[in-house]
């Protein structure tokens, strides 16, 4: 009895964070079902490379601010928890921006140079904003995450899922579905950063003065760790831009309504380990890098598992799934449905090892690791592309997981032989803050 009270904090965390997921997978392969069903595989398209983008900037800020605010978290009290989370949100909101203004600003010239349509020109536009407010709601979910406030999170979810929900489905028959359905994820995202913003100021200390100059502070790891994420986007999901300008944008849309039936294998993967950073960090600091192997790979193989199970299912049922659910016809369909599947699986299993090299900061050999596997993936991609047409962009991505997932393994069997780094001094940040 004992035993399983020490664990129900743990179980009642997980099961948040799966009920979370769960939600986000469902709304994700709605909206997606929507627009499959209703929009023109041109709008789709256009619609599957703005998300591509906001899963670019979203991956590149959890890589830069997430593993260094963790760690430190593990050594702080509440207050000095406050002070590093608030900085680092104060910090991130001028850079973001900064950035977003110069995006608009170059999108509002190249219109007026005519180097744009206006379709393309506003659906940039909407592209931006949507990002910058994906930002904001990643950020303060990343850190309730980081409290063990899986439940809150939930909650942020529910009205993002809700909102996304009903704005795309306005959207689909809209004249531009892609425009409105980025406005509608820009909308939900607001809302959801709101609620979780109130949410997380009621549960723990903020200070938007504390720890002042953070973000060059954490540059050093975090450079290192995002320049990673963007090399392992350019080939899991940068795919999509290879094959609109190697074929066209419109045969983009048969790619990403396959993958579309895997997502809820990845928003589960994702989802867990949104929560493992910070359990990974724990476990290791208490129990050392051999055990937090053991559990991380039993962990892969259960997910593994999981997909397999999946992928079976659907491949079963692809007949009624084409044909009833996402009506349209694909001339590659089961090639790309068994192509798409063995990818996720190996996917699954290295994102959950991934977590034994974040702990340990190894983010420059996680970097080389990520470089020689895009570049493997990219031009195995291309090069399948020009005998296979839209199948071969995935080819390239399952040869590139299987170079990922090898590499990985290697690293931690590696690791765990190495010893611990030696840990990095801490800042001071109540000094820090009346500074």
């Amino acid at each position: 009895m004992n035993g399983f009270a020490s664990r129900l904090p743990f179980l009642r965390l997980f099961s948040s964070a799966l009920a979370s997921q769960a939600l986000l997978s469902a709304t994700s392969f709605a909206v997606g079902l929507v627009l499959v069903r209703h929009a023109s595989d041109l709008e789709y398209g256009s619609y599957a490379l703005v998300l591509g983008a906001i899963v670019l900037v979203a991956s590149l800020q959890n890589a830069f601010i997430g593993p260094a605010m963790v760690n430190r978290m593990n050594g702080l009290d509440a207050e000095g928890c406050g002070a590093l989370t608030g900085g680092l949100y104060r910090d991130q909101r001028r850079v973001v921006g900064a950035i977003a203004l110069a995006g608009l600003g170059l999108t509002l010239a190249c219109a007026l140079a005519g180097l744009l349509s206006g379709r393309s020109a506003l659906l940039c536009a909407a592209a931006i904003v949507a990002s910058v407010a994906a930002l904001r709601r990643e950020y303060f979910r990343m850190v309730l995450l980081a409290y063990r406030r899986a439940g809150d999170v939930l909650l942020g979810d529910l009205a993002y899922a809700a909102l996304l929900a009903a704005g795309v489905a306005c959207a689909a028959f809209s004249p531009w579905p892609a425009i409105g359905s980025a406005v509608a994820l820009a909308l939900a995202a607001v809302a959801s950063a709101a609620l979780l913003s109130r949410l997380l100021r009621a549960r723990a200390s903020w200070d938007l003065r504390g720890w002042p100059g953070i973000m060059r502070a954490i540059a050093p790891v975090g450079a290192w760790s995002t320049a990673g994420a963007a090399i392992h986007w350019s080939f899991s999901q940068g795919y999509v831009y290879l094959v609109a300008a190697t074929l066209d944008v419109s045969a983009v849309a048969a790619l990403a309504a396959t993958r579309l039936l895997a997502m809820p294998v990845n928003l589960l993967s994702v989802g867990i380990g949104s929560l493992l950073l910070p359990l990974a960090s724990r476990w290791h600091h208490e129990r050392g890098a051999r055990a937090l192997l053991r559990r991380l790979l039993l962990l892969a193989l259960g997910m593994a598992a999981l997909a397999l199970a999946y992928f079976a299912l659907l491949w079963l049922l692809r007949d009624f799934v084409f044909e009833t659910l996402l009506r349209r016809r694909f001339a590659q369909r089961d090639l790309l449905l068994m192509l798409w599947s063995a990818s996720f699986v190996l996917m699954v299993v290295h994102q959950q090892l991934l977590y034994l090299l974040v702990v340990r900061e190894r983010f420059r050999t996680l970097t080389s690791l990520a470089l020689v596997t895009a570049s493997v993936a990219l031009g195995c991609g291309y090069l399948a592309m020009q005998h296979m047409g839209g199948a071969g962009a995935v080819v390239g991505i399952l040869v590139g997981e299987a170079t990922n997932t090898i590499g990985m393994l290697l690293l931690c069997v590696r690791e765990v032989l190495a010893p611990a780094p030696a840990a990095a001094p801490r800042a001071q940040p109540l000094a820090a803050t009346r500074a």
